[in-house]
């Protein structure tokens, strides 16, 4: 496998083609067993906190009977029997009586504090001496309220609560109303009503049960659905390894595909680019004989008029000492116009001269030859010059020798060309470095100058026929088109490189050394 493989395996936890289930699942798993287990345990509990809250309820509804039976039986019954009234808060003997009667019917029983109202909502009775007398109002207490209205009423209070009398208590406790009627024959007349009970039970032990029955819901719910997770884990598992393969399946062909893909698209592209500069090298190619073809039919056209005009003009200079001027002056000045005539004649001939030699482009004899040898030779030759100049030549060739094979004169004939166009253009003063160097199983030639340089407009047309950068009358144009197709006959490259006007100019040729260019 490789190691592209390898990094998309240990870091496949980000790869957004591959699905991960069983992480997704048990992700997904944990999360819902958590909600339902909560949400359960939950409902479980308010369950159980109703179920105990009425059962706890219809507990005081039951002690709040009998209260009410034995207050009748043993308190209201034989007092007005032995007194004829009640009389509550002057008459001691009263109260103890119906302390004992209370306290005997609630002896053992889950009860923290009990009130008797009246039907004015005055505490006549309670087992905290020091809340006898206290009045609530009517809107002070809601379930009291219900109560002296013949409904029973409840209330859950949480711990270290004050209650509607003030008094916090630092359990959980259930208040609860009842009211209380008169008894006649042993039965409760419901149609008169003479109070209101009021009895506080301890729910800390409701509490307790709450906290055990959702304790038990959730673990009920985890445990089952921890099972189910199991279960269908293992199916899942299964599932996922069957994924897992197909997807790595189809990630790597994706992966191949990608590759083929990549490798198709550079071949098209290089073939692209190789059909452009065939198409390039043809259409030249066709140019380049057109041209050749009528430079080759205007050059014999133009050549014998210009050999009689020159050869005229040079009669005419032999004959001037014979001829007889109206005045000084045209004897003077005649002389100079058939030199001139003479000059731009033969200036015209090496122009047709350049015309043949590109319309009869030789076929170039191959040999092996040595670059830096050959480089070397013609700037001898250049240095032998008598011409002043204002640029120097600098050479930086490789320490290794190139030899290659090739048409010593046409290369010649180029690395003399691009050396003259570099001293035109640093006429004002500069350098010329020429350096060689191998590359690519070849020779790289550079002929950098720092002279007036191209403008980037010219540097496409540059190697086209009769196109110069140079000032009229000090070039053809036919130069740089001419080193282009032998460097082409010699399988090699030529290309130009400028930074801009006035900021030098490079021309690197690459040449083939390992085969024959002819090959």
């Amino acid at each position: 496998m490789s190691n592209k493989h390898q990094n998309k395996r240990w870091f496949s936890i980000f790869h957004p083609e591959k699905f991960h289930l069983m992480l997704y699942y048990s992700i997904t798993s944990f999360i819902v067993i958590g909600i339902v287990s909560f949400l359960v345990g939950e409902v479980f509990s308010r369950m159980e906190k109703n179920a105990l809250i009425e059962r706890s309820e219809n507990y005081a509804g039951y002690i709040v009977k009998n209260i009410n039976h034995a207050l009748y039986e043993d308190f209201f019954t034989p007092t007005i029997s032995k007194y004829g009234y009640i009389d509550l808060e002057n008459n001691q003997e009263q109260f103890n009586r119906l302390d004992k009667v209370i306290k005997n019917n609630i002896y053992g029983l889950n009860l923290k504090m009990i009130y008797l109202f009246d039907l004015n909502g005055q505490i006549i009775y309670s087992n905290i001496p020091r809340h006898i007398g206290y009045v609530l109002n009517r809107g002070e207490n809601v379930q009291l309220d219900l109560a002296l209205r013949g409904i029973p009423a409840s209330a859950l209070k949480p711990p270290d609560m004050k209650d509607s009398k003030g008094v916090v208590i630092e359990e959980s406790f259930l208040e609860s109303y009842y009211p209380i009627y008169e008894y006649k024959e042993g039965n409760a007349n419901i149609e008169k009503q003479v109070g209101v009970f009021e009895i506080y039970q301890d729910m800390r032990d409701l509490d307790i049960q709450i906290a055990d029955a959702q304790k038990k819901a959730i673990i009920m719910t985890s445990s089952s659905m921890g099972l189910l997770f199991f279960i269908l884990l293992m199916i899942i598992k299964k599932a996922s390894s069957v994924i897992r393969l197909k997807t790595n399946q189809l990630v790597e062909a994706r992966d191949n595909l990608e590759d083929k893909v990549g490798e198709r698209t550079e071949e098209i592209k290089q073939t692209y680019e190789r059909l452009q500069e065939t198409q390039k090298r043809l259409s030249r190619s066709e140019k380049l004989a057109g041209i050749g073809t009528l430079a080759a039919g205007v050059a014999h056209e133009i050549n014998n008029p210009l050999a009689s005009v020159a050869s005229c003009a040079e009669g005419l200079m032999s004959r001037i000492d014979n001829v007889d001027f109206k005045s000084k002056d045209d004897k003077e000045v005649f002389p100079d116009y058939l030199k001139t005539i003479s000059d731009e004649t033969y200036r015209c001939k090496s122009i047709i001269s350049k015309l043949l030699d590109f319309s009869r482009r030789q076929v170039p004899v191959f040999g092996k030859v040595d670059i830096n040898g050959l480089i070397s030779d013609v700037v001898k030759l250049i240095e032998r010059q008598k011409e002043p100049r204002k640029s120097s030549i600098g050479l930086n060739f490789s320490s290794e020798p190139f030899i290659i094979y090739g048409d010593s004169n046409q290369l010649k004939q180029v690395f003399l060309n691009m050396i003259l166009n570099a001293i035109d253009a640093t006429e004002d003063g500069g350098e010329i470095m020429i350096s060689t160097s191998r590359i690519d199983e070849g020779a790289q030639i550079m002929f950098e100058d720092t002279g007036c340089g191209i403008a980037s407009g010219d540097l496409d047309k540059i190697f086209e026929p009769f196109f110069s950068t140079k000032s009229p009358g000090k070039g053809t144009g036919l130069g740089l088109s001419i080193c282009y197709g032998i460097i082409e006959e010699h399988k090699g490259k030529i290309l130009v490189c400028s930074n801009g006007v006035g900021k030098g100019t490079t021309f690197t040729i690459f040449l083939p050394s390992d085969t024959k260019a002819s090959g």
